[in-house]
């Protein structure tokens, strides 16, 4: 009987794949081939649960896999642990010892196992000692080197499915511009339903009851292989082909003008419903025709199990640019810390990142970070984000409406009115993604502001306690969020970014005073305003209740800030943390920091080191 080529291809790499686990020449004619089975797992299948019985040991012939801890909630993917590529061995530790299985095991590609059930292997063993011997060997080392790959790999992202959620070719341009500027030219593949039969696919249509699918799947395994990236451009009119994609990806785009209907389409529910695009990470792309904010964003979230989103103007290629770098690993996200009127020096950061031609993907921040952060993530650019926080901390005197010391020491209503007045719009619909933090009052629970009023989320983050009243969120008190993380490069970390700048603008100097003990109010007077008094001294009211706020997080703010590929400490500790008649001259403290440190870290990472 003659083999199809798919078929020999399969056999060839069965065989390819015991040879390396068992260290023995097998050919065509070898007993072993005759008593393992053969297994086949769409993507999102779960070959076994944590907890499940041992019963035999598996083979990845082709595809990728994941081992995930179950959580505390009892979800099987509670924590990721490592992945299992072609070649490599699942089970075999159960196998031995017959112990339940210590983690689940799910596939993320269709997938093909080699499996081998304990009375197969005892039969093997007794028939071919050697086996049992090479097994117990490879176990240890196994083992070794599984622990230290879960500690170095994160999930690969290689596939990426492109779903174009409606009708147009503004889909398609994005799919050429990403084919285009995603990895050098001949390591991205882009596949669609037409191109099959040019690109040698054993099919070149793709049916729900395709009975040569998995031969499909050994050809999708050979061309991923063989690229770095593949692209599959899906639409509404091919389900099928659509489902199969979804099955072999790592992330779906969903691409919609972001002018059109929000609601969710009845055949995108239906394909999405699948187990094979829950494991895939989901990016919203909406193509924009203007400059943001844009306040029907929201809209389009609210329905939809998003991880992110991000927006697309025409014609803005630097645009298509941040999806290229998310895709890819090498997004730069930006973290701003608090420091109250020492925050203006982020401007001045982010305008030499400007200059230097370093784009900024993701923007979070505390406090005046959160601020600062709001004003530039709106795309505004540096100029007008300098005007408008001007305009809101400097000629607004936010800090100047004093009231009875009950609840805080100014009303904090002039702010708020600064605030609604600039920052009056959805944070979903802001140009650049952007987070910020506010702490509630009554857990000590940090919230972060994702969704919602970007200026409650900036009013709620800055509400500095004893200065600041505290904000209301959700029925709820909150204060600042520098009171719990002043430098949140931890949450930033969970977005899709490869490289992380953070700014900290703790003071860590020591000061002495020339005084044993603090002075009564009237000294610290009359030293100030009498001629040859004793002058003193002494923080105000503000600065203090500020230091102390930055003096609870400072070893936190230290450990956040070695995790950040960059840490910059702009020189500001010589102003005051309320002077904000200095904004100028902070600014520019924060841009001579950046452009002094800046060039040498985007030459290491140019040189990938």
């Amino acid at each position: 009987m003659t083999v199809a080529p798919h078929l020999a291809a399969r056999d060839r790499r069965v065989r390819q794949t015991l040879e390396r686990y068992f260290g023995i020449p097998i050919d065509a004619d070898h007993p072993l081939l005759e008593q393992v089975g053969m297994l086949q797992l769409n993507g999102g299948d779960w070959l076994m649960h944590q907890g499940d019985e041992g019963d035999a040991l598996y083979f990845l012939v082709r595809g990728r896999l994941q081992a995930w801890a179950a959580g505390a909630d009892g979800n099987d993917r509670g924590t990721f642990l490592n992945e299992i590529v072609a070649g490599d061995s699942v089970g075999e530790l159960s196998l031995l010892t017959g112990a339940p299985r210590a983690v689940g095991v799910q596939a993320i590609r269709d997938s093909l196992l080699v499996s081998i059930d304990r009375q197969t292997f005892e039969t093997l063993v007794t028939r071919f000692p050697a086996l049992g011997l090479k097994l117990a060997g490879n176990v240890a080392g196994l083992l070794q080197s599984r622990n230290e790959r879960a500690a170095a790999t994160t999930r690969n992202l290689q596939a990426i499915t492109i779903l174009n959620l409606d009708e147009g070719a503004r889909a398609f341009g994005l799919c050429q511009r990403l084919a285009e500027t995603i990895s050098e030219p001949g390591q991205t593949l882009l596949l669609s339903p037409d191109r099959l039969g040019e690109l040698g696919a054993p099919v070149t249509e793709v049916r729900g009851d395709e009975e040569l699918q998995p031969a499909l799947a050994d050809w999708f395994h050979e061309k991923e292989d063989e690229h770095r990236f593949v692209l599959f451009q899906c639409h509404a009119e091919n389900p099928a082909w659509t489902r199969f994609a979804l099955r072999q990806s790592d992330m779906v785009l969903l691409v919609a003008d972001g002018s059109g209907n929000p609601q969710v389409r009845h055949w995108e529910a239906d394909v999405l419903s699948d187990a094979g695009a829950a494991i895939a990470r989901r990016l919203l792309v909406l193509l924009q025709n203007g400059d943001g904010p844009y306040h029907n964003a929201p809209e389009w979230l609210e329905e939809r199990e998003l991880d992110f989103h991000v927006h697309v103007r025409r014609d803005r290629p630097e645009d298509t640019d941040r999806i290229t770098r998310i895709v890819t690993g090498n997004a730069l996200g930006l973290v701003l810390a608090g420091g109250a009127a020492r925050g203006f020096a982020h401007l001045g950061v982010y305008r030499a990142m400007e200059e230097l031609g370093l784009p900024v993907d993701w923007i979070g921040g505390t406090s005046i970070g959160g601020i600062m952060g709001a004003a530039l993530a709106g795309h505004w650019g540096t100029d007008d984000a300098i005007r408008i926080t001007r305009e809101c901390f400097v000629a607004g005197k936010p800090f100047s409406d004093y009231t009875l010391p009950v609840v805080s020491l100014i009303r904090g209503r002039r702010m708020a009115r600064l605030i609604r007045e600039h920052y009056d719009f959805p944070i979903e619909g802001l140009q650049t993604p952007f987070f910020c933090l506010s702490c509630h009052l009554d857990t000590g629970e940090i919230k972060v502001h994702e969704r919602g009023n970007l200026g409650d989320a900036v009013r709620a983050g800055a509400s500095i306690p004893g200065i600041i009243p505290p904000a209301v969120v959700d029925r709820r008190l909150t204060v600042d969020g520098a009171v719990i993380n002043n430098l949140p490069v931890d949450i930033m970390q969970r977005k899709p970014v490869g490289n992380i700048v953070a700014v900290d603008l703790s003071s860590h100097k020591r000061v002495e005073v020339d005084y044993s003990e603090t002075p009564s109010a009237w000294a610290v007077l009359r030293g100030r305003y009498l001629p040859f008094s004793k002058k003193y001294r002494v923080p105000g009211f503000s600065t203090v209740m500020l230091k102390a706020t930055e003096l609870g997080t400072l070893g936190r703010v230290r450990e956040l800030g070695r995790q950040a590929d960059l840490l910059l400490q702009p020189p500001v500790r010589r102003f005051g943390m309320t002077e904000v008649k200095s904004f100028d001259a902070i600014v520019q403290a924060g841009y001579e920091h950046a452009m002094a440190e800046l060039p040498a870290w985007m030459e290491s990472i140019r040189n990938g080191s």
